[in-house]
């Protein structure tokens, strides 16, 4: 069995999320699957620097810090809508997974953007490479 990469993982749920926005899908469920592939992507970048004191950031979730830590490698130049972006993200983890107060759904426009977005930091990430 193969092992995947962050980036080939994060890849592949940015492929499912567009999937179940063309099919009628969940639009909340496509918004798990939208930060689950920033948040991966941002990972191999950050691995891919090879500096092992950086590797408690692959196991946290927080969009936020590890674009701004993409940043500061060199991976990404800083976007200050970029970084508003990643702080929605950050709250998709936990507030599209889980009951609670904060528990959301999103509409299917919300979707598309966060869509659209991923794609284009994705895509911006890896331009370089």
């Amino acid at each position: 069995m193969a092992t995947l990469s962050y980036k080939e993982l994060g890849d592949r749920d940015l492929r499912d999320a567009r999937i179940l926005l063309d099919h009628g899908g969940s639009p909340s469920s496509a918004g798990r699957l939208i930060q689950q592939a920033v948040e991966k992507n941002l990972k191999q970048a950050i691995e891919d620097n090879g500096d092992i004191t950086l590797l408690p950031l692959l196991s946290i979730h927080n969009t936020i810090k590890l674009y701004d830590k993409t940043v500061e490698l060199g991976g990404l130049d800083f976007d200050r809508n970029a970084r508003k972006m990643m702080s929605v993200l950050k709250d998709y983890y936990y507030d599209l997974n889980y009951p609670g107060e904060n528990s959301m759904e999103l509409e299917l426009e919300e979707a598309h953007e966060a869509w659209e977005f991923a794609d284009t930091i994705i895509k911006k990430l890896w331009s370089n490479n």
